[in-house]
């Protein structure tokens, strides 16, 4: 059967059964200031009403992803990282196979702390795309606050612990809970102090 007679049978059955052509939206997500791939983001579909449909991708170690068995029509894409909203691309288009290559905004994340577990000092590495209100905190098991740092700037930065809570005394030993906050989102790690 020759293309166009397929492309006929097919138009001629999706009216017939009053199911929409599907097509397939592919293509790369990576980091508006490093362009770097940014891997393990979801990339959520939501239909012009913003409601979503229930298709999503994850990308792979490359930034790419691809959402199959996509009805025609005109969509939001939505990606998120550790459950940030680092990018919305509005007024996707579906007939076929379409392409968004998309910008996240610069990433925010809070590794893991490092060493972990430690005996004399961590190091908390961080990246936020606010340039005001980003909040560093650490509490203790019982949600006592610790120690906390605020910052302004965007970007990616360190912040060296010490060990000590804010009267500059050593803490015990034992777990604690380091969180990141900016702009809304938040991150927590745990980390182990062992005297």
């Amino acid at each position: 059967m020759r293309c166009g007679a397929a492309l006929l049978v097919l138009f001629l059955l999706s009216a017939a059964t009053g199911l929409s052509v599907a097509g397939t939206i592919c293509g790369t997500v990576r980091d508006a200031q490093s362009q770097q791939p940014v891997a393990h983001a979801g990339v959520f579909l939501f239909d012009n009403q913003d409601q979503y449909t229930g298709l999503y991708a994850g990308t792979d170690v490359a930034g790419s992803y691809c959402i199959a068995s996509v009805p025609n029509g005109t969509y939001t894409i939505q990606v998120r990282v550790d459950d940030y909203v680092a990018a919305v691309v509005r007024g996707v288009v579906v007939e076929d196979v379409t392409g968004v290559d998309i910008e996240a905004s610069p990433l925010f994340h809070l590794d893991d702390p490092a060493p972990n577990p430690t005996s004399s000092g961590v190091t908390f590495r961080l990246v936020t795309p606010y340039g005001d209100g980003v909040v560093l905190e650490v509490f203790d098991v019982h949600g006592r606050l610790v120690k906390g740092w605020r910052g302004k700037g965007s970007g990616s930065g360190a912040v060296y612990w010490d060990l000590r809570d804010t009267s500059g005394s050593a803490v015990a030993s034992g777990m604690y809970i380091v969180r990141l906050r900016a702009g809304g989102a938040q991150q927590v790690r745990r980390l182990v102090c062992v005297r």
